[in-house]
């Protein structure tokens, strides 16, 4: 024979519990919702993996990358530049920690690459994001990681991030 107290309490519960997990998950999905890139946030500790090794198999790119002002990036600040121009001006955990590449290099904006960068994951595309290359084929997608340095903060002058591209563009 069944508890009346206990199969009461029982189906008061359970709708409880589903009412909470929802509102869990309604927190949670509104919050992630709002979220934008910031550049160097999403990585831990020796995810980076330096333009250099990108460099191996991209030689055309990096090339390209060492001449250009963003590989020289670091160079603009001075001895005791803070954490916020560090985020911007370097590459890897910087603020967050102290190991970081100097200049803006590839992981700035393709992704901190020790989970992609292996020739084999690096030749399926889709597992490569899966692993955290960012996918910029979209206009919308570069102009956003680039505004998240180019517009943080103000500007002498104003930031087209198209033709800006259109200089940095590679394959």
């Amino acid at each position: 024979m069944r508890n009346p107290v206990t199969t009461a309490v029982w189906r008061r519960s359970v709708p409880a519990l589903a009412l909470a997990a929802s509102l869990l998950a309604a927190s949670l999905l509104a919050a992630l919702a709002g979220l934008r890139p910031v550049p160097h946030a999403e990585a831990a500790r020796g995810d980076y993996v330096g333009a250099a090794a990108c460099g191996r198999c991209h030689p055309e790119a990096y090339a390209s990358w060492q001449a250009s002002a963003h590989a020289r990036a670091d160079e603009l600040l001075g001895e005791d530049a803070s954490a916020a121009c560090l985020s911007c001006h370097t590459t890897g955990e910087a603020p967050a920690g102290p190991v970081f590449f100097g200049g803006v290099s590839c992981e700035s904006c393709h992704g901190p690459g020790a989970a992609y960068a292996r020739d084999d994951v690096m030749r399926n595309p889709h597992l490569a994001r899966l692993l955290g290359l960012r996918d910029l084929s979209t206009a919308a997608a570069r102009d956003a990681l680039c505004a998240a340095c180019h517009e943080a903060q103000t500007r002498l002058r104003p930031f087209d991030a198209a033709s800006a591209y259109r200089r940095i563009e590679h394959r």
